[in-house]
């Protein structure tokens, strides 16, 4: 019996797969909004950790970084509905 070892970019393009969320509306707001600004709150970590090793990288003062990280914390907050 032959092994058959597939990589993900192996799949056939025929096979697609469809995940569905529910929500009930208004009690879940929060985990709706979490669900929807999930990606960009990803891509916001990645950018704060990006600063935070190219500041220390070039040895930044710590108070520089940190307001750097809170820039970016609010703004990305703001961006996905929070306050």
């Amino acid at each position: 019996m032959e092994a058959w070892h597939l990589r993900c970019c192996d799949r056939p393009e025929a096979v697609t797969m469809k995940a569905v969320l529910e929500f009930t509306y208004p009690e879940d707001e929060a985990n709706l909004r979490h669900a929807l600004y999930g990606g960009k709150a990803i891509g916001a970590l990645v950018d704060i950790q990006m600063v935070v090793r190219s500041h220390f990288k070039h040895d930044a003062d710590p108070k520089d970084v940190l307001e750097k990280v809170r820039e970016l914390t609010n703004t990305a907050l703001n961006e996905c509905g929070e306050e």
